[in-house]
């Protein structure tokens, strides 16, 4: 099976990160050899211990990166690292931002590219679903701009005149059971989450929301896919049905009668 978005690729944040950790341990090290003798004329105990939390912290991040590259290049997953994993990418993920800009790469390539190793940790954990516990939440860009009836609160509002992709979300509702919804930014998301309460996520987003959706509902599993946008930010956008069909057919559990 493949799940191909149009992104820079995993290896980009991958190494980024590696990179904006060992800055990161570098610039640590210097501040804390410089304030060690100070450290040490309160307590000797506080040197000590300051020196050790410092270690403990960058321990964690550095295994939390080798843990992501092997399930990012595996087909095994260590559910119980995952916390590890999650706590690393959020650490490290503002300042890859940084660095990136430094060597002139866009934030949003970054983004895609951390959809990229967002996903492969998801294929990894392999979870099976039942379709009533997954949930498909869509930007409400994605029906087309002149539509007259407004799907955001309903999609079996859509009318299927066949202009925009929703049509394809209010039938994969029908068929496969999921639960379908239409967020319009970040807050309406999350509160469709809590009321939901699903197991399995399938967003689809720009980078920039995408990102902040996939650190921010942790541990609920987020297949993320990148919205296309022929007409620009917002404005009857699209997204490759075949990769969310992909997914469901190999990830959601079959009914014993279909």
């Amino acid at each position: 099976m493949s799940y191909k978005i149009k992104t820079p690729g995993k290896l980009l944040f991958l190494l980024l990160s590696c990179l904006s950790l060992l800055i990161l341990v570098s610039l640590s090290w210097l501040l804390w050899l410089m304030v060690a003798p100070w450290l040490g004329d309160i307590h000797c105990l506080v040197r000590y211990f300051s020196y050790w939390v410092l270690r403990f912290f960058y321990a964690i991040i550095f295994l939390g990166i080798v843990f992501l590259f092997f399930e990012c290049y595996s087909r095994y997953s260590i559910r119980f690292l995952h916390e590890i994993i999650r706590f690393s990418i959020k650490t490290l993920f503002p300042v890859n931002i940084y660095i990136g800009r430094l060597f002139m790469i866009k934030k949003d390539r970054i983004r895609e590219s951390f959809v990229q190793v967002n996903n492969s940790f998801i294929k990894a954990n392999r979870g099976r679903y039942k379709p009533e516990n997954i949930l498909l939440l869509l930007p409400h860009c994605l029906q087309n701009y002149d539509c007259v009836h407004r799907v955001t609160n309903n999609i079996d509002v859509c009318h299927e005149c066949g202009k925009c992709t929703i049509q394809r979300f209010k039938k994969l509702k029908k068929d496969m059971g999921v639960k379908v919804a239409i967020a319009t930014g970040g807050t309406l998301a999350r509160k469709i989450i809590v009321i939901t309460k699903p197991q399995c996520i399938i967003a689809v987003a720009c980078q920039r929301d995408l990102v902040d959706g996939l650190l921010d509902v942790f541990p609920i599993p987020v297949f993320g896919i990148l919205n296309e946008t022929p007409n620009g930010p917002c404005i009857s956008t699209s997204v490759d049905m075949r990769i969310i069909e992909d997914f469901l057919n190999n990830f959601i559990i079959k009914n014993e009668g279909g």
